[in-house]
C-alpha cells in the first residue's frame, strides 16, 4: 500500500469544501491521506494557513506549512512565483485546478499522478 498527502488550498477546509482562489492567502488547507493504488481515504486533516494573516511573505509561510505538514502534493490555484519555488524546493509537486470541490479535485489529482507514472 502506498500512500501520499495532499494538500489542498481551501476557504473552510474538509473534502466538501470548495478550492480556494488563492494560495499565500487561503484560510486553511485540507490535507488528504490517500492510497494511491485504491484511491481510498486514509486521513483528513484540516490547518490553518499562517500565511493567511502574515505582513508579507504569504506564499513562502504557506509552502513551508504545506511541506511541514508532509504534503507531497499540493493542489489549487497557481501559487506565485516565490511561493513555487519554494515548493519546489521543498519537494512539493504544484497542479493547478481551481472550481471544484476537494472531493472532485482529488479524484483529477489521483488520476494525474497515475497518468505520469
Amino acid at each position: 500500500m502506498a500512500t501520499i498527502k495532499i494538500a489542498f488550498a481551501t476557504n473552510n477546509g474538509g473534502l466538501d469544501d470548495t478550492i480556494a482562489d488563492r494560495f499565500g492567502r487561503t484560510q486553511t488547507f485540507t490535507i488528504v491521506e490517500v492510497d494511491t493504488e485504491t484511491g481510498e481515504i486514509k486521513n483528513v486533516e484540516v490547518v490553518d494557513n499562517p500565511g493567511y494573516a502574515a505582513g508579507s511573505g504569504a506564499g513562502v509561510k504557506a509552502a513551508q506549512t504545506v511541506a511541514e505538514k508532509g504534503a507531497k502534493v499540493y493542489a489549487g490555484p497557481q501559487p506565485g512565483p516565490n511561493a513555487y519555488a519554494a515548493l519546489q524546493h521543498l519537494g512539493v509537486k504544484v497542479i493547478t485546478i481551481t472550481g471544484t470541490t476537494v472531493r472532485e479535485a482529488l479524484k483529477i489529482v489521483l488520476q494525474q499522478l497515475k497518468e505520469e507514472q
